[in-house]
């Protein structure tokens, strides 16, 4: 009998780290269909509380929250105590909006050719910057963008705005990648106007929306008003 627990234990163990890191260690010449340009792109992702919310996506992405929903709760259940419940909801958490960003946007970081000019800023309430200016892709920049990216955390309020606002005001930046629900706490009619006076120098704003809640009108509006393409996690 313990025999077999220890060996369901591992099994568990073992998808849940199939879960999180196969995409860890995957290239990817696109994001969500975006392919990677030579212009100078900000990686913008929405980290508030609502990115905690489950993300239906693809077909793919689907079976992987089955997978990572059921794993994660087996594991809670045959580990038991407080490892159980931190590795239990770690794998329920692939399963998550901020969860399908993380599996999409790491590979597109990894696949960055050398000499790549990218950047990543994360917003709630607030902008968290990894950097301030632009970096040139390496191995070891797209290392620590994608540690900084994994180790992201959601909560917090969506500050949409101020996130686009410093995207926007950010030296040398050419194109911006927002990743997001769309549910921005100021409302969209006002990010929309305020994005459409201060965006005099033609940024280009891709959008991916995440969710079943997304408000994939604003984010389509927002795209297209700024020369951006807009895609949902489900294509």
């Amino acid at each position: 009998m313990k025999t077999k627990r220890t060996l369901t234990v591992i099994t568990l163990i073992t998808i849940c780290t199939l879960l999180q890191s196969c995409y860890v260690a995957k290239k990817s010449d696109d994001f969500f269909g975006i392919e990677t340009s030579t212009k100078n792109t900000l990686y913008l992702i929405d980290i508030s509380g609502s990115m905690e919310g489950i993300d239906e996506g693809s077909v793919k992405d689907q079976v992987v929250r089955e997978v990572g929903n059921k794993a994660g709760s087996q594991v809670s259940k045959a580990i038991g105590g407080k490892i159980g419940s931190i590795l239990g909801k770690q794998v329920t958490k692939e399963a998550t909006k901020l969860g399908a960003v993380k599996r999409k946007l790491i590979p597109a970081i990894k696949g960055l050719p050398d000499g790549k000019k990218f950047l990543v800023f994360s917003f709630n309430n607030n902008v968290t910057k990894q950097a301030t200016e632009f970096r040139v892709a390496s191995n070891t920049t797209r290392t620590s963008s994608n540690i900084f990216v994994q180790n992201l955390k959601a909560s917090g309020g969506t500050n949409t705005l101020e996130g686009l606002l410093e995207a926007l005001s950010t030296a040398d930046v050419q194109e911006i990648v927002l990743m997001s629900d769309g549910l921005p706490n100021s409302g969209p009619k006002a990010v929309l106007e305020e994005i459409k006076k201060v965006n005099t120098s033609n940024i280009i704003i891709h959008t991916i929306a995440f969710g079943e809640d997304a408000d994939l009108d604003f984010m389509r509006t927002l795209a297209q008003e700024n020369n951006g393409t807009f895609i949902t996690s489900k294509m």
